[in-house]
């Protein structure tokens, strides 16, 4: 087999890949959206023989031949950066599927069917009972499927890294030791202030169809493209899918009108960063961006940065007012700090942007514990309410406000909570490189021009897709490696003006 041979062959698993990748998130957008209860076990047969057929693809031999010459092929001789980024992930995909036994993709898939009803079903009755045997399969599984990528790795290990390309546990581990206590001094100092930051305004009956309407603007707005995007109905859990490179879809929840701005700029952020990607990008096959934290980069950017920043509500108020005129007798500052009251909360979608990072920390540590034998399947509920009451004076009364919240375990996402937390190290991070080049950002925010925020994300993070590893991409748009202080920094500024926290 020649170079060129090589490259078809290279490109052609690349394209199949995107495909199942595709499909999985069509499959995954109508289970939670329309699928009828009654048929999900079909659906579970069917997402496992997909599954199945995608890890095939990295088991053929023509394509073990293909990664074992671009394993010894020196980069230089690629003629362009994309070229190399799409051998470099090709690489990366290979090495994390190749070792894999497809019947137990297949196996994964259809237990996530059946794990992801079986938490519905376990959220909704609050009872963890119903669903701890399925999770403790899922993490068995989860470390079979990690042991035979690297046997000579934790389990933990390899998968953030299947997570987040290129993170170690030790990297993780090192920053959330900073950040937690960087927050939790933070958190010291505020509560020590005794301040009562008014926030009655949120709570005021409202139309949700005007929520919708609202929401949506927001989200086009700030540049979410009506005709390559589209919004679907509510859900308990909102969730954005990338079907597409011109196919990004958003789910959000109204059950609180803070929720429902939020969780929308949210995923608006993810499709965003999935819909962004340079033509040629898309061509080779490498659009859609980084999964894990580099995309909740994006989302919680748009979420908080921009859409919890003073400047963004300066442009959105009137609208807000308009939409809901009991906000005519609230004044801007009033609003602008209650939606960043700090409160700490048992629920992670619902905390407040200064404690919400302790949330995925503790699942992180959590999966931790378990992957190293330091805790068992029947003591998660009593290990996940002490570290709750440790870091945030909370212990929760019940599974469904515990353990039981997230639907992530019950989805496969195991390996990926610290994702999260990362994200918001990342976006601090931009932010701070944004604002040495584009000092006025926030200015022209105010004035309803999101240009200038638009196209720095989009030259320096969105166009190109997977081209580069997170880290070089990182580096590419900040000049240095993931730091936790620009995020802390950022935390103190805005927090020590809300609350007028001395020196």
């Amino acid at each position: 087999m020649d170079y060129g041979a090589k490259v078809k062959t290279l490109r052609r698993v690349m394209r199949e890949c995107r495909y199942y990748d595709s499909l999985g998130s069509l499959l995954m957008r109508d289970q939670w959206l329309e699928l009828p209860e009654r048929d999900m076990a079909y659906r579970q047969k069917m997402q496992g023989f997909f599954s199945g057929k995608q890890g095939e693809l990295f088991h053929d031999k023509e394509v073990a031949q293909c990664a074992a010459f671009f394993e010894n092929f020196d980069p230089a001789n690629l003629a362009t950066d994309l070229e190399r980024g799409m051998v470099r992930y090709f690489l990366y995909l290979y090495k994390t599927r190749a070792k894999i036994p497809p019947e137990k993709l297949a196996q994964s898939s259809a237990l996530t069917a059946r794990a992801q009803a079986l938490w519905r079903e376990a959220h909704d009755k609050s009872d963890y009972a119903l669903f701890k045997p399925v999770l403790k399969e899922m993490f068995e599984l989860k470390t079979e499927i990690a042991r035979s990528v690297d046997p000579n790795k934790p389990p933990m290990e390899v998968l953030a890294d299947m997570c987040d390309e290129g993170i170690s546990v030790e990297t993780v581990d090192r920053l959330f030791g900073e950040l937690r206590d960087g927050i939790v001094d933070l958190l010291g100092k505020i509560r020590s202030r005794g301040v009562d930051v008014d926030d009655a305004c949120l709570r005021e009956s409202f139309d949700k169809e005007e929520l919708k309407r609202l929401v949506r603007h927001l989200a086009e707005g700030v540049g979410y493209p009506p005709e390559r995007g589209e919004f679907y109905g509510e859900v308990l859990h909102p969730f954005s899918v990338s079907i597409g490179p011109s196919d990004a879809r958003i789910t959000t929840n109204y059950d609180s009108l803070q929720f429902g701005i939020f969780s929308t700029l949210h995923e608006a952020g993810h499709g965003l960063y999935s819909l962004n990607a340079d033509a040629d990008v898309v061509d080779h096959h490498l659009w859609g961006g980084h999964p894990g934290a580099f995309h909740e980069s994006q989302s919680r950017f748009y979420e908080n940065i921009v859409g919890r920043s003073r400047e963004f509500w300066v442009h959105f108020y009137p609208r807000l007012q308009e939409s809901f005129p009991h906000f005519k007798k609230v004044d801007l500052q009033t609003f602008y700090r209650a939606v960043n009251k700090v409160r700490p909360s048992l629920k992670r979608i619902l905390a407040d942007e200064l404690t919400y990072s302790l949330h995925p920390i503790i699942r992180f540590e959590i999966e931790k514990a378990i992957f190293d034998g330091k805790t068992d399947f029947d003591r998660l509920p009593e290990l996940w309410n002490d570290k709750y009451e440790e870091y945030l004076s909370l212990r929760p009364q019940n599974d469904r406000e515990g353990l039981l919240q997230d639907m992530h375990w019950g989805g496969g996402y195991i390996g990926y909570f610290q994702s999260y937390t990362l994200g918001n190290l990342y976006g601090g991070q931009f932010r701070h490189a944004m604002l040495k080049t584009v000092p006025n950002v926030y200015e022209e925010i105010a004035s309803g021009n999101f240009g200038p925020l638009n196209s720095w994300l989009t030259e320096h993070i969105h166009r190109h897709g997977r081209v580069y590893s997170p880290q070089d991409l990182l580096a590419r748009a900040t000049g240095e490696t993931l730091k936790s202080g620009y995020f802390l920094d950022y935390l103190r500024e805005k927090y020590k003006e809300i609350y007028k926290l001395p020196d």
